[in-house]
């Protein structure tokens, strides 16, 4: 298991779909504070109404 930096939730870095909800970058274009982040990532409503975060 590895804790993810963003979400801080552990996963299991075997299974494909949670390696990439945790790593890969989501570029949404909407907030510059989620910009990059993965999906996991919540930006707790930084004015931020994106699909992905």
């Amino acid at each position: 298991m590895t804790t993810c930096p963003s979400c801080r939730q552990d996963y299991d870095e075997s299974d494909e779909a949670a390696v990439r909800e945790h790593t890969e970058p989501v570029y949404c274009l909407q907030s510059c504070r989620c910009v990059g982040r993965p999906s996991c990532y919540m930006c707790h409503g930084s004015f931020c109404f994106c699909i992905s975060h």
